[in-house]
């Protein structure tokens, strides 16, 4: 018989490519002067994504970019309020060439990304450098990732002094260093319904407050998740945690809440029991350096069906 573990790893190797099922429906938003259309083969606006977002005048913000599928090889960079709307998450793919930062919102900058394939970031800087590399790099406020495949990037997503921030239903994977890593008065950050898989880890979370973390999965990382650093105040619960090799999450700094004060997290390596049968643990989960998961789940919270 398989085991629970084997089973909800099945489960989710078979319905990673269901996610984007919803969205292969094409949703082409009506012409309108204030929407601009991306095409690779040169039918639409434009070609050039970035060549769009420089066509909006600086003091508008109520501006769409909708990205037709094809395979667009640029860095990006945006300097004021867009949204940028692929037509499928598949198919629409922006790739960095292994060079600087996919995209790069800047402190001007302020957008609703989704629907993207956003991979093969440069490798260069170290985490706090203005060289660091990522998938998505975020210097501003406001800003919602939703509904991406984040693949094969330095970092999938990293924030440094950028609060407010929403990431949820995106697929996180095979990332070098960092699924998301948010950094340094990023505080009150929210991440949500995202699925980390295969990165050296999952998530990690420096120096900032009042984020909240929930009803993602992280699963064969190396490192599930993790608070450090002057990380206080911020809440994981209704989290799957399966099967991360190093460890399923750690807290160095012991301030932070693994539960909602009813229900935490399950934990593929938690060993305790449920003698009240109300499907959470006896005892706590004990993470790895400081602190608690007060009551386990003793079933996972798995949540799949991106947003359309």
């Amino acid at each position: 018989m398989l085991s629970k573990i084997k089973i909800i790893y099945i489960i989710i190797l078979l319905t990673l490519p269901f996610l984007n099922g919803c969205l292969e429906e094409k949703n082409t938003p009506t012409h309108k002067t204030n929407i601009i259309y991306v095409d690779d083969s040169g039918k639409a606006d434009y070609k050039s994504i970035q060549k769009a977002i420089d066509s909006i005048p600086n003091n508008q913000t109520n501006y769409t970019i909708y990205v037709h599928s094809g395979i667009y090889r640029e860095n990006i960079i945006i300097n004021k309020t867009i949204n940028l709307i692929g037509e499928n998450p598949e198919t629409t793919i922006i790739n960095g060439t292994n060079f600087g930062n996919v995209i790069y919102i800047n402190r001007n900058g302020r957008a609703n990304i989704k629907n993207f394939t956003i991979e093969k970031s440069g490798r260069g800087g170290y985490p706090g450098s203005a060289d660091y590399n990522a998938g998505i790099k975020i210097e501003s406020g406001g800003n919602n990732i939703s509904n991406n495949i984040i693949i094969d990037n330095r970092c999938g997503i990293y924030t440094v002094s950028a609060p407010l921030n929403n990431f949820s239903y995106n697929i996180i994977k095979n990332n070098e260093e960092y699924g998301i890593y948010i950094y340094f008065l990023s505080n009150d950050s929210r991440i949500y319904h995202n699925v980390f898989i295969d990165n050296k880890c999952g998530l990690r979370i420096k120096s900032c407050k009042h984020c909240v973390v929930s009803m993602n999965v992280f699963m064969n990382n190396e490192k599930g998740m993790y608070f450090c650093c002057g990380a206080k105040y911020n809440t994981a619960f209704h989290n799957t945690f399966i099967n991360n090799s190093l460890w399923n999450a750690d807290d160095l700094v012991g301030e932070n809440q693994w539960d909602n004060g009813l229900e935490g997290n399950y934990w593929s390596d938690y060993n305790g029991t449920d003698n009240n049968g109300d499907g959470i643990g006896d005892t706590p989960y004990n993470l790895t350096s400081k602190g608690n998961d007060r009551y386990p789940l003793m079933q996972p919270i798995i949540t799949y069906k991106m947003k359309s």
